[in-house]
């Protein structure tokens, strides 16, 4: 009996740590809570210690300033049953990741996920930076570096993230360094109302167009039936849906290019922060 109470005392914690630890995994990569550093989340185990500096060292330099921007790397070892893009924007929606000041929404997320060795990356953007950071200039600071994040090697990766997170501070840097609060404030406005306009004229136009796509099928649509008795106007159907469809195409491209394409979801800042507004690439 001594030994079948020694034996359980030693076997029951072991199952119990065995059944735990798969679950503190899973949960680490679907459900990650925040690092006491907050900008630098390192579920995947594969970031140094230079890397992990790199990203400390701006973020206390942008503690300092009064835009207060903030660049967060964040690595999982798998996004679960998602891509990188639906993962991004499932974590983003969650209210305990807060990236960036509140009313510049100049937060940005660095997140790469191993996924079986996919080495998937994905640079996520605020509403305040899309027009600075849009997707085409994440997809080429990827592109830049994707021989480097897609590597086997763990030191070329950092030096991918590494050579990532540069790339995207300078950007940053350049838009906020030395600004006060009003000024930078003021840009945002003004470059959220400069989409808002560009969205309007694009609608604008597509009325023009549509309008003289209805008033020329009503002119072809008479002359049809005068002549044969409207058989092809399955043919002008055909056609007219054909080119409105790739209207409502080019409508979804420009909306998407002016709030910075993807698909939506929210972050902002660990003070209370701003709005995500869907940004951003991935490879």
């Amino acid at each position: 009996m001594k030994r079948l109470k020694w034996l359980a005392s030693i076997v029951l914690p072991l199952v119990a740590l065995m059944w735990f630890v798969p679950i503190t995994t899973h949960a680490e990569s679907t459900n990650p809570t925040p690092t006491k550093e907050y900008v630098v989340d390192d579920y995947a185990n594969i970031l140094t210690d230079k890397t992990k500096q790199l990203v400390i060292n701006k973020e206390k330099e942008y503690q300092k300033t009064k835009t207060q921007p903030q660049i967060v790397m964040m690595t999982v070892k798998s996004t679960g049953n998602q891509d990188i893009d639906g993962y991004s924007d499932s974590l983003l929606d969650n209210a305990r990741w807060k990236f960036g000041k509140k009313g510049l929404d100049n937060g940005v997320l660095i997140l790469f996920a191993q996924n079986g060795g996919k080495n998937n990356v994905r640079i996520s953007t605020g509403y305040g930076v899309e027009d600075i950071l849009p997707d085409a200039t994440t997809n080429q600071i990827l592109q830049a570096n994707k021989s480097l994040l897609k590597s086997n090697n763990n030191d070329e990766i950092n030096q991918g993230l590494q050579n990532t997170f540069n790339q995207v501070a300078l950007i940053l840097d350049k838009r906020y360094a030395n600004k006060s609060l009003n000024e930078a404030k003021a840009e945002v406005s003004q470059n959220h109302n400069n989409n808002l306009a560009g969205i309007l004229l694009v609608i604008v136009i597509l009325v023009i167009i549509g309008t003289a796509i209805w008033v020329i099928k009503s002119n072809d649509d008479d002359d049809d039936n005068h002549r044969n008795g409207g058989g092809s106007g399955g043919r002008h159907d055909a056609g007219d849906a054909f080119l409105l469809g790739a209207l409502l195409g080019g409508l979804g491209n420009s909306r998407g290019d002016s709030f910075g394409g993807g698909s939506s979801g929210g972050f902002s800042s660990s003070g209370g922060g701003g709005n995500f507004g869907g940004g951003g690439s991935s490879i």
